[in-house]
């Protein structure tokens, strides 16, 4: 049976696809098919169906997951953590480098999720600069893989954009880094690995061998040098896993390098550590709280050990010599972890609620909520890659109408995805087909005007057909630049396969002329018909003109005193 996992292309995924990059899953006997989502909401859509065995997820939204804080529940447990840091907030070049809070007031910022590390540690830098996040401005949900079309239109002005997307942004000139998360909180968790109920209570030898897995690819990564993480990053790429043009800004990510030559944020980028501490838990809920996310009080302790599970992975890293004992958690010492929500009630602009909302009262039939959990059902396969709702007919009622209505929405959704990928293929047809001509006319222009070392010291240049504007300044940039570099004292110009010498070739020749004096060589003009000599002499500067000599062989058998300089 193979196991059906399901992540967000980003960085953050990097112990999962490297440890299917390397086999580690084959070697323990598993058949593992990894497919991207388009979005954390289709992760936690495939999570609450039971349609995945595992999943990538942020480590925020598989808690409000299992806990049914975000819609449906799900009994789905945090296995592992797949990495630490690995955030930064880029701001559009238009806006520039940020240093302090008070200076997003009023700008749009995007988050990977509202249930995400990034917008928790956004909120918590904001707040503690006096700026309150839930007013002061706008925090957007934004797919990373969204995020640099997004900051480039301008619908925001900045975002705490995962890797390799900050990097990308930045290399590209899109944006300026001006905060890493580590900043708020060094060694904080981020991204998990989670599984479905079904699989971890069904069949937990496989689990465990899953999770073994992931952990020794964790181990490798944590272990290696910068060039191994650079190899790392080139193999996850190569097998299709992160996107091509990321390539590079995924390598300076696992490599620990400076985002730019003027950032000073340090290289400890991403770490790798797998254990899902409970203290990690209990701070999430509570930031639940604290933005009004979360409303009455919990039993944080026990809510976060009913989905973080620590102890497993914890002995796998030990025995892989991880260092891996103990939560990090030199960031939010302040943290009261003995009383969470006396904690976030204490801190700046706390918008928890004490008491929950009472449940709206079910007003639909029980048939009726069958066939809307049936529809709900098939939009989470859609997340996984089904075409349509698959369903072939629809009742006669409001439902029936609904029905039809997601159905023929998600069907011309799926032609417009379909169109666009055409016209994408087209332009990537196009563009190749645009380098195999510009690499024809290269080697055209090559074998037109090729130089030639015919003597120690004297280069051959022959001209063959008609000379363009185009092409004579390539010929000259190139005459000059061999002349340069092999020390030449001579350059013969045979122009005994031009076409004709008009007044673009006169100009080449003069200007060559006259560019090679300069750097010390003599050029020399053989094969010169009597119509082109007449358009010689006619020139305007006739002393600019070279020195002409009747065919090559004398050019070239002449003794160099026979042409003083």
């Amino acid at each position: 049976m193979t196991l059906r996992i399901v992540y967000v292309p980003i960085a953050c995924s990097m112990p999962l696809l490297y440890a299917a990059s390397r086999g580690f899953f084959e070697q323990k006997g598993l058949s593992v098919e990894l497919r991207r989502a388009p979005s954390w909401d289709a992760v936690r859509r495939l999570l609450t169906h039971d349609k995945v065995d595992a999943a990538h997820v942020l480590a925020p939204l598989a808690l409000a997951t299992g806990l049914g804080i975000d819609g449906r529940a799900a009994p789905i447990r945090v296995r592992a953590l797949q990495n630490q840091n690995g955030s930064t907030l880029v701001m559009s070049k238009n806006h520039g480098r940020i240093t302090a809070p008070y200076e997003l007031v009023g700008k749009v910022l995007g988050v990977p999720h509202r249930f995400s590390m990034q917008y928790y540690l956004l909120c918590d830098w904001l707040a503690r600069g006096g700026v309150n996040p839930l007013i002061d401005l706008t925090i957007r949900e934004v797919p990373p893989p969204r995020m640099p079309r997004w900051l480039a239109l301008g619908r925001i002005d900045g975002a705490m954009f995962p890797e390799p997307f900050a990097q990308l942004v930045v290399d590209r000139g899109g944006g300026v880094a001006c905060m890493q998360s580590r900043e708020v909180w060094r060694g904080h968790p981020c991204c998990s690995l989670s599984f479905g109920a079904r699989f971890w209570r069904e069949t937990p030898e496989r689990a465990a061998m899953l999770l073994e897995a992931v952990v020794e690819a964790q181990a490798e990564l944590d272990h290696m040098d910068p060039e191994g993480r650079r190899a790392a990053a080139g193999l996850v790429v190569a097998r299709g896993y992160l996107p091509v043009e990321a390539r590079s800004a995924l390598e300076k990510a696992l490599a620990g390098e400076p985002m730019s030559p003027s950032d000073d944020l340090g290289p400890d980028r991403l770490g790798f550590a797998p254990t899902p501490f409970v203290e990690y838990g209990v701070w999430i809920l509570a930031q639940m709280q604290r933005w009004g996310q979360l409303a009455g009080d919990v039993e944080h302790l026990a809510a976060a050990r009913a989905i973080f599970e620590a102890e497993p992975v914890r002995g796998i890293a030990a025995r892989l010599g991880m260092a891996d004992t103990a939560p990090h958690l030199d960031g939010v010492r302040e943290f009261s972890f003995d009383d969470p929500l006396g904690a976030v009630r204490a801190a700046p602009f706390c918008a928890h609620r004490s008491e929950r909302p009472p449940a709206p009262p079910y007003t639909l039939s029980e048939p009726a909520r069958e066939r809307i959990h049936r529809i709900l059902d098939r939009l989470a396969d859609m997340a996984w890659g089904a075409p349509d709702l698959g369903l072939s007919t629809f009742e006669d009622d409001e439902l029936g109408e609904l029905e039809r209505a997601l159905d023929e929405s998600i069907r011309a959704r799926a032609f417009a995805e379909e169109a666009l990928v055409e016209h994408m293929e087209l332009e990537e047809a196009h563009a190749r087909q645009d380098a195999r001509i510009e690499a024809q006319r290269a080697l055209i222009r090559e074998l037109a005007a090729p130089l030639a070392p015919v003597l120690p010291g004297v280069l051959l240049l022959p001209l063959v057909g008609r000379i363009d504007r185009e092409r004579a300044a390539d010929i000259e940039e190139r005459a000059l630049r061999a002349a340069w570099e092999r020390s030449a004292r001579r350059v013969i110009v045979d122009v005994t396969g031009a076409r004709l010498i008009d007044e673009e070739a006169l100009s080449l020749v003069l200007r060559l002329s006259r560019a090679l004096r300069l750097i010390g060589a003599e050029c020399l003009l053989v094969g010169v018909s009597p119509e082109a000599a007449r358009i010689l002499a006619a020139s305007p500067d006739p002393a600019g003109l070279p020195r002409c000599v009747r065919d090559l062989s004398a050019a070239i058998g002449a003794p160099e005193a026979a042409f003083p300089r």
